[in-house]
């Protein structure tokens, strides 16, 4: 890494938001910082997308608009979200830990002692403020299109939590294409336009949909105030679908099967510096059989459900790669801030496990003739044996707080950026991007609202470590935590703890070192009780704080 302290003065950018945030204070700086010198913001979220998927991160899917931002940025490679996509989207636009933000667990899962309960109001709730609020009093223009998944009402739509101009889909999940199928049997797609409930346009396919609705807000702007344009893209989250035209883009990828991918991904990791030299690929999930034990009939199906999610993977790069040229063409791109991360690992279930949904249902209301997979009534997802080698080299996938479940591919490219085409290991974490933004537009969380003292954010920004002035975000005593139905988590420099039911854990706490062992095979509690101690108080301090509601308060 290049350490040189001169790198920081090269940024004019920077130096002019540094010198207006000395003098800053409340929500609304009150610094001679105009709104014109602000930079923008555009943050890109990609749904269920797997840590070494995209080629920055040793995956073999073409993604060359996010090659050219990596190499004009940084690339984190210790970066963490939420094992859920309403839990990470609410400490993303927050800063809080999702359980004060009102989402300790989805909406669809919360079990009846949960419900009601202060954390799990299964929607962003009032104690926290949206980032997007803060920046439109910061004099930012606010933008969103894509996935909501924070609330399903009028009163929770992205136009009353300070997004100026928003197209989006509110639940989790839907058909990409216009026929608005809902993607399992709870219920049906809602999507609102600045409030208003709309339907999608004839031709809509929501990666190219969103991204027009994102470069249409920008382009409709008429004064010189910065923007802050959240694009929350749903693919490549299941069902699998593609254009047409887009269907063959991952033909012949992936005949040697989803274990050899694993091994061919790891090794690029290593000589690319995203993995320690050492690292060795997490344990095989139980249960999944390897592809030596596939039919030939078997393979065939797997192989053309991973065609079709790369397929998906290389549009979402394609129409990145839109944003970027326009931004480039109309002149704001140099004083953008770029963001790309996925809202948490791959997804290794199938469309039949969804609430309220089994295989009959989706039998019944699908086409999934092999040959009309990727098209219009097609359900189809990933799958675990993919989904596994999507999270290369981490264990598990989405839902679990294995690295799989919740480490993320995070690239940063813009103004107050000094690393240029580099690779960082520091620990960071979605709840920082909040105060990163803040801080960026001369402004701050609120102290207090209506009259209300408020909680502060548990993120940290991560301008000062951006910029070179600071070398880590998170010390080796600082704990980052997480829990989700029961499973636990904590982490601490290199170390991490986790709590599991089986068979995806011990039901003990089994501790690793992930700066050793990333896929987290060796469990050393056993060797160091002092260590395991000291994690295990950390994380019951961490659940006091957030207010932690467990499942098994349901049956005492």
């Amino acid at each position: 890494m290049n350490t040189n302290p001169y790198l920081l003065f090269r940024n004019c950018h920077f130096l002019a938001i540094a010198a207006a945030l000395f003098i800053c204070s409340g929500i609304v700086c009150n610094s001679s910082l105009s709104a014109e010198s602000k930079p923008n913001i555009l943050l890109i979220a990609v749904d269920d997308m797997g840590y070494s998927d995209i080629s920055p991160f040793g995956g073999e899917i073409a993604t060359p608009n996010l090659d050219a931002l990596a190499n004009q940025g940084v690339k984190f490679t210790n970066f963490y979200a939420g094992p859920s996509c309403s839990a990470t989207r609410s400490m993303l636009l927050t800063g809080h830990d999702n359980h004060v933000a009102g989402l300790g667990n989805m909406y669809e899962r919360l079990s009846e002692n949960q419900k009601g309960k202060p954390g799990y109001e299964g929607s962003l709730n009032e104690r926290v403020i949206s980032v997007a609020s803060i920046l439109k009093k910061a004099q930012y223009h606010t933008y969103m299109a894509g996935k909501w998944h924070l609330g399903h009402t009028p009163e929770q739509d992205p136009s009353k939590r300070g997004f100026s101009r928003s197209f989006t889909l509110l639940q989790g999940g839907a058909s990409h294409f216009d026929d608005e199928w809902m993607m399992y049997a709870s219920y049906t797609p809602t999507y609102r336009e600045d409030g208003v409930r709309t339907r999608v346009p004839k031709g809509f396919y929501s990666t190219e949909f969103y991204t027009n609705q994102i470069i249409k807000y920008i382009d409709e702007q008429k004064d010189s105030k910065p923007f802050f344009a959240y694009l929350a893209y749903t693919a490549p989250h299941d069902p699998l679908h593609v254009p047409d035209k887009w269907l063959e883009h991952g033909k012949g990828d992936y005949e040697k099967g989803y274990n050899q991918l694993r091994k061919q991904r790891l090794a690029r990791m290593k000589a690319m510096g995203i993995l320690p030299k050492g690292a060795d690929l997490g344990p095989w999930v139980k249960g999944i059989p390897t592809w030596k034990e596939l039919s030939h009939e078997q393979k065939k199906h797997e192989i053309r459900r991973m065609e079709i999610y790369a397929a998906m993977v290389n549009n979402i790069d394609h129409h990145v790669g839109r944003v970027i040229d326009y931004l480039e063409k109309s002149g704001k791109r140099e004083n953008t801030l770029i963001l790309f991360f996925s809202d948490n690992g791959a997804n290794g279930f199938e469309m039949h496990m969804y609430p309220g949904t089994d295989e009959a249902w989706v039998e019944r209301n699908s086409d999934n003739r092999i040959e009309n997979w990727g098209k219009r009534a097609s359900r189809i997802a990933q799958g675990p044996g993919w989904a596994q080698a999507s999270s290369t080299p981490f264990h598990l996938y989405k839902h679990y707080l294995a690295e799989g479940g919740i480490r993320s591919p995070l690239i940063i490219s813009g103004p107050g950026v000094a690393f240029k085409g580099e690779t960082v290991h520091a620990v960071s974490h979605v709840m920082d991007l909040a105060p990163t933004f803040m801080e960026l537009a001369g402004t701050s969380y609120p102290k207090t609202h209506e009259g209300e003292k408020m909680e502060q954010p548990l993120g940290k920004s991560l301008v000062s470590f951006l910029s070179k002035d600071k070398p880590f975000i998170y010390g080796p005593n600082d704990p980052l935590g997480w829990e989700y139905n029961d499973l636990k988590a904590i982490r601490m420099g290199n170390y991490k703890a986790s709590w599991a039911v089986k068979p995806y854990g011990t039901e003990k706490w089994q501790v690793y070192d992930l700066s050793k062992d990333p896929g987290e095979s060796i469990d050393i509690s056993g060797k160091d009780p002092e260590l395991t101690k000291r994690l295990i108080e950390a994380y019951d301090n961490f659940a006091q704080r957030v207010g932690v509601i467990p499942l098994e308060a349901a049956t005492k």
